[in-house]
């Protein structure tokens, strides 16, 4: 008879059978886990990686090059409100206007914005009194020397829940004599600030933490073991010619004569040996004795179980920002996979490009709001906006929305077509198929109607529309036609 003991109910977890890392006992604050001098110690080292390392430096720009890039599309159907509240930042655009300190224009600049982020976890913006913004780095913020008693370890005054009410700004003190490297500057109320990071946790964070934390041990190790490889193909590379020769005895040229001591050896060795003088700019005929053999090193580094696991390690890297393999190298998949990774890229961007428009929105909402109650500004926003019909600055603001730039077209003749059988059959429309690639439908009809009126002032036949009327079952029929060609040409059995 089978007896079977008491089942144990239980999440498998939590057990610690000292077969790897014990689970954890608490739940921690983040800034329990991050102190103060760990921060600053991930941020710079995240810094200098992107700062030296190629692939580190390539995935940043890369993330940028998706998520940080916005256009301004405000559109009332007032043609008066619409032009003056786009000239406003067309001209408040320009680094002279924006920029404290007169470096960035406002695309470039909010991408320094979101560079900061990535490498320090967080980032913040002054709004200063003159429509000026100024750049706060992340560590910037932090309890420096002088700093009120009631600015805690990261930089913040809170309230009993935690949510921050001020922001403490420091100087960074230069030179290894100062007392303090930081030094206490200004106490920031959180309306003057725009601010935003990389949360990973709900509630119990403070501050960001930089999505590269992730990844930067491997891309270390993953630097030095390509560092050690290139220097092994050096030292082959130094070691050119190997020469061997045998002894009478038949053992190897390294060996001693069988029988024989060391100094019988080596005294034969110079009798009977041969000195060769190679010339690496003519050709060299080399007179060798029976026996003797000249062979190349060949390094045999990095040996291709390193490239195969050197490429893994990338991949895993890349993951800390999201970045699928085939942007790193396109060779190794096919065109459908690079297109099912663009989107799956995309899906994993929104979050991150939503972040960035309420970033952009306040900033809008801000500039908006100055205007608006300057007497002394010479726009005349306010009264624009009353013979439009609009009373309240809310009303303005919520016009000004932020566009991603989209991605880039990879195949644009299937991926027009694909947007045309979609907006045919009522799953996508015009807007959005345009956004997607970064444009404005509105923007492009009425630039296309300025072309069409200028052609026909200039009596010159302007053909717009396809070249061939096809219907959307041609197209359909068309794509799949070619998708089986490509499938083909791949080598593929379906």
């Amino acid at each position: 008879m089978i007896k079977i003991g008491p089942f144990q109910f239980g999440y498998n977890a939590v057990e610690d059978k000292g077969r790897r890392q014990a689970p954890k006992p608490r739940v921690y604050h983040e800034a329990e886990i991050l102190t103060k001098l760990k921060r600053r110690k991930l941020q710079a080292t995240a810094q200098d990686q992107a700062r030296n390392l190629s692939l580190v430096a390539w995935m940043v720009r890369k993330h940028l090059d998706y998520v940080s890039k916005f256009h301004l599309s405000f559109r009332t159907d007032k043609p008066e409100l619409d032009a003056l509240v786009n000239r406003i930042f067309r001209w408040h655009g320009r680094p002279e206007n924006l920029d404290y300190m007169q470096r960035f224009g406002r695309d470039e600049f909010f991408r320094m914005f979101e560079l900061e982020k990535v490498l320090a976890g967080d980032a913040a913006i002054l709004k200063l009194p003159d429509l000026k913004l100024q750049a706060i780095e992340s560590d910037e913020i932090t309890k420096g020397e002088g700093a009120p008693a009631e600015v805690n370890d990261s930089g913040l005054v809170v309230d009993s829940m935690g949510r921050p009410t001020h922001f403490a700004i420091c100087k960074r003190n230069t030179g290894t004599n100062a007392a303090s490297q930081y030094e206490h500057h200004s106490l920031e109320p959180r309306e003057n600030v725009i601010f935003d990071a990389y949360w990973t946790r709900f509630k119990s964070q403070y501050r960001g933490v930089s999505p590269l934390s992730t990844a930067i041990n491997t891309v270390q190790d993953l630097h030095e073991g390509m560092e050690f490889n290139l220097l092994k193909a050096k030292m082959h590379a130094l070691f050119g010619l190997a020469i061997t020769r045998k002894d009478d005895a038949g053992d190897g040229g390294m060996g001693g004569a069988s029988g024989a001591t060391a100094e019988t050896a080596s005294a034969t060795a110079n009798a009977t040996g041969t000195t060769f003088d190679i010339n690496p700019r003519s050709i060299n005929i080399l007179d060798m004795n029976p026996g003797e053999d000249v062979k190349t090193i060949e390094s045999g580094s990095p040996s291709s179980e390193f490239v195969e696991g050197s490429y893994l390690f990338i991949q895993i890297a890349m993951l800390a920002l999201d970045i699928p393999i085939t942007f790193f190298d396109s060779r190794r998949s096919s065109f459908s996979a690079r297109i099912a990774d663009l989107n799956e890229y995309e899906v994993s961007n929104d979050a991150k490009r939503t972040k960035n428009r309420y970033v952009r929105q306040a900033y809008s909402d801000w500039v908006l709001e100055q205007i608006w109650n300057d007497p002394r500004s010479e726009w005349g926003l306010r009264e624009a906006a009353s013979r439009a019909g609009y009373s309240r600055l809310r009303d303005i603001q919520e016009q000004a929305e932020w566009v991603a730039s989209g991605s880039p077209w990879i195949d644009k003749l299937h991926q027009l077509q694909g947007d045309e059988i979609g907006i045919s059959l009522g799953l996508d429309n015009a807007i959005d198929a345009a956004r997607r690639r970064g444009g404005d439908v509105f923007h492009n009809i009425d630039r296309q109607a300025q072309v069409i009126e200028y052609a026909k002032s200039k009596g010159v036949p302007l053909v717009t529309g396809r070249t061939a009327d096809r219907t959307v079952d041609d197209s359909i029929r068309a794509t799949v036609e070619d998708e089986i060609r490509n499938a083909k040409e791949e080598g593929g059995d379906e």
